[in-house]
């Protein structure tokens, strides 16, 4: 589980900042809006759900004994 939790914050994080957030050029107003709208929540949500993967790791560790 930590490590899809991992996995799934490093692609949500990834997609946000490549695929969805505002396109690379620097010539026009266009370049400055994102492509998604809520690409900056989804990348912090990413960092979330991978950081959290650590809290996950340490409550199910303390559960197993």
């Amino acid at each position: 589980m930590t490590i899809s939790m991992i996995v799934i914050g490093l692609i949500l994080m990834v997609a946000s900042y490549f695929f969805w957030a505002a396109p690379w050029c620097a010539n026009a107003v266009e370049c400055s809006n994102p492509r998604l709208e809520w690409s900056p929540a989804i990348f912090v949500l990413g960092v979330i759900v991978a950081f959290s993967s650590a809290i996950y790791y340490e409550v199910a560790q303390d559960n197993e004994e």
